[in-house]
């Protein structure tokens, strides 16, 4: 085999790898392009679903400051309770 045709062997080779990576690149385009629509359906409910978080944070941030207050009170009631059980003579 001469050296013209080892080199014309290895471009043909090279020539089929080109095709198939450009075939795969075009086939991972297209399903991009696939999800570009998808993403246009699925936004409103992913927006939808965001706006829930909205008044579950206030409901939240609303019941913080009464579970902080009976927290200390049940601390002052736990104390005072053991103050009040030390005294007992018996």
């Amino acid at each position: 085999m001469s050296f013209l045709d080892t080199v014309k062997e290895k471009m043909a080779m090279n020539k089929m790898r080109i095709l198939a990576i450009t075939t795969v690149s075009l086939m991972t385009l297209v399903q991009y392009a696939q999800a570009a629509t998808l993403n246009e359906s699925i936004s409103p409910i992913l927006t939808s679903v965001t706006e829930l978080f909205v008044p579950l944070l206030t409901l939240i941030l609303a019941a913080v400051p009464l579970i902080v207050a009976l927290a200390v009170i049940g601390f002052v009631l736990g104390i005072m309770s053991n103050i009040l059980g030390m005294l007992r003579i018996g």
